[in-house]
């Protein structure tokens, strides 16, 4: 009989100073914030509770530096937020955008435990791509809306019997629209990498020809 593996010990039920002190520090220096952002988020993740469920482990543990962040500045809470949101999912598959050995950005698969460790910007979009697919999210008023997919075409006749190639094929003519939708689009790439495959868009100009290939 196996050995049965000790629970990982969590600490949420206080403030622990010596994170709200990394977090005031990064709200006075603005050249180490982020560094100081992720290293508070580091040991905040200590402290999450994986009993709960993802949205309330993190706001649990973001509650208690609540005085913190009221005096280091909104900024420094929204790094931490997403520095903590990617330990909270660490394993989470998301795609970031990277510089290719050409110069060119490019989409390349990670997990949410290795983006902690990229630039501001791919950190940020790696975390919004967890958030989306928990469902969870910050309640912001502004930022582009999300692109309404298309419904499917409606049988033409009452009494029409649809087989299952039928129903793939309304839905593979909508897909351009959900693969563009800014909700739908991070949680179909995030899913096809946990089924082993990765997506590359052609550079602009480039048509791509031939089959597609598996």
């Amino acid at each position: 009989m196996s050995k049965a593996t000790k629970a990982a010990t969590v600490s949420v039920a206080s403030r622990d100073a010596t994170i709200g002190t990394l977090i005031n520090e990064a709200g006075q220096a603005a050249q180490s914030m982020l560094t100081k952002c992720k290293e508070a988020a580091q040991k905040a993740a200590a402290q999450l509770d994986p009993a709960k469920p993802m949205g309330d482990r993190i706001a649990a543990v973001v509650s208690l530096y609540a005085a913190d962040f009221t005096a280091a500045g909104h900024n420094v809470k929204a790094l931490f937020v997403d520095a903590l949101t990617l330990h909270a999912a660490a394993q989470c598959p998301v795609m970031v955008n990277t510089i290719g050995k050409d110069g060119k950005k490019v989409d390349t698969p990670t997990t949410a435990a290795e983006a902690v460790n990229m630039p501001k910007h791919a950190m940020k979009d790696a975390a919004k791509q967890v958030r989306e697919v928990h469902g969870i999210g910050r309640k912001t008023g502004g930022g582009r809306k999300p692109t309404p997919a298309k419904t499917p075409t409606a049988p033409a006749a009452p009494d029409m019997v649809k087989t299952e190639t039928d129903k793939f094929s309304a839905w593979l003519d909508d897909f351009e629209g959900y693969f563009k939708d800014a909700v739908f689009h991070p949680r179909i790439v995030a899913h096809l990498i946990t089924l082993g495959f990765s997506v590359n868009k052609a550079a602009k100009g480039k048509t791509v020809k031939g089959a597609a290939s598996i």
